[in-house]
């Protein structure tokens, strides 16, 4: 069963990278590494290797450690790029108010301009 939703995960993601939903590109890499720990964590060697390295008594949450911190950088990124956005999106804003600002001003020094 643990097999069938590692896949099921991978074959979303490659369904939304193929489809441009989602960019290859810094968030990328997390999104492999947490397929690849889906991968990694169906072998009881690597679980108690992990948990050994991590120096956890309790074997299984030292991949929830490391899943928690990916999703963490997952976040992270996200919400790096969001105030980005948010940031473009005010530049485009005051653009768009300048140049009807002075489109408003031409329009009324021409009326002026006819008008005398």
């Amino acid at each position: 069963m643990k097999l069938v939703v590692v896949i099921a995960l991978a074959g979303i993601l490659l369904i939304l990278v193929r489809r441009n939903v989602l960019q290859v590109d810094l968030s990328f890499p997390l999104f492999v590494a947490l397929i690849v720990l889906g991968f990694a964590s169906m072998s009881e060697q690597f679980i108690d290797w992990v948990a050994a390295r991590l120096d956890i008594l309790d074997a299984p949450r030292a991949i929830i450690l490391i899943a928690i911190a990916i999703l963490l950088g997952i976040v992270a990124f996200l919400t790096s790029a969001i105030s980005r956005l948010r940031h473009r999106q005010l530049m485009l804003v005051r653009f768009l108010a300048q140049a009807v600002l002075d489109a408003q001003e031409r329009a009324n020094s021409d009326a002026s301009n006819s008008v005398s």
